[in-house]
């Protein structure tokens, strides 16, 4: 880091990693909110030992997920413990796209829980190529699998949440 801007290395780091890692917080959670105090856990974390985690040889951004991924555990961790006290209702916002936004949740909610209904190996591709931005050809090597059974996953997927948003419809117009 330069003298004259102590933090501007970490502030970048932000900058570049904040939307792959809030989509990774956002499929390990389910949950806006607790992805959202996840990710700003994982900064903080990271923050306190960025002078360590440069001189480091390890990738920031690969430390970064796994974070990312303890943040989530830990929130999921403590929410368990917390006691849930009714509020007053609030007024219906809007979303960025101009719908409620209790219907955007619901929304996001609800392809969250169509990929999760994947099998296992769909799931890691579509998180990993869709949700943290990476290539086929890198996650085929993280996965230590060809790049051709990637993208013949990725379709497979494809498939199998256009058959699931099928069904679901039918049975909303039933």
């Amino acid at each position: 880091m330069s003298e004259a801007a102590p933090g501007a290395d970490f502030e970048s780091f932000v900058l570049e990693t904040i939307e792959a890692f809030s989509r990774l917080a956002r499929a390990q959670a389910g949950d806006l909110h607790s992805a959202e105090d996840a990710v700003q856990d994982a900064y903080l974390k990271m923050y306190r030992r960025w002078d360590q985690l440069i001189a480091g040889r390890g990738s920031l951004t690969a430390c970064g997920r796994t974070v990312v991924k303890r943040a989530v555990i830990d929130q999921f961790r403590r929410n368990e413990r917390m006691v849930l006290v009714p509020v007053r209702e609030l007024p219906e916002t809007e979303s960025g796209i101009g719908i409620p936004e209790a219907a955007y949740e619901m929304i996001k909610e609800g392809i969250d829980e169509l990929v999760a209904s994947l099998p296992e190996r769909q799931r890691e591709v579509i998180t990993l190529c869709v949700l943290q931005d990476l290539s086929p050809a890198v996650v085929a090597q993280r996965l230590q699998i060809k790049e051709e059974s990637v993208k013949r996953y990725i379709k497979a997927a494809a498939n199998n949440l256009k058959k699931s948003i099928n069904e679901h419809s039918e049975e909303a117009t039933a």
